[in-house]
């Protein structure tokens, strides 16, 4: 019985040699078309890099806080800034001019208020 597990083992082994081998020429046949195929189209390796800050629809938040002492502002994201840290943030709140107009219209402030509101 011993004799048989050595003898998978080695079997084993030089299957896995086989499939290392094969791996490694699959590989290169794989860079060596993206070689042709990057050749063909003027392609340079950092066109081929993802921004992954253009991978989110996002926009900058605006500010929603700010120290009247200083004048820094916080869009409440994050951790909290020294100046607002114990003490009411409503006291800190920048009234939006969005805010201003949506409100003399007679619509919500909060963009998505009318679609949490239909059925």
């Amino acid at each position: 019985m011993n004799n048989k597990v050595r003898v998978l083992e080695k079997q084993l082994v030089q299957l896995n040699e086989r499939i290392t081998a094969a791996w490694q020429q699959e590989q290169k046949a794989a860079i060596e078309h993206i070689r042709q195929v990057m050749n063909v189209f003027n392609l340079v390796p950092n066109q081929l890099r993802v921004d992954r800050r253009g991978i989110y629809n996002t926009r900058p938040v605006q500010m929603k806080y700010q120290d009247p002492v200083t004048g820094a502002t916080w869009s409440g994201r994050g951790r909290a800034p020294s100046w607002i840290r114990n003490r009411s943030y409503h006291d800190f709140l920048v009234r939006q001019p969005d805010d201003a107009e949506a409100n003399s219209k007679g619509k919500s402030s909060q963009p998505n208020a009318d679609r949490n509101n239909r059925r």
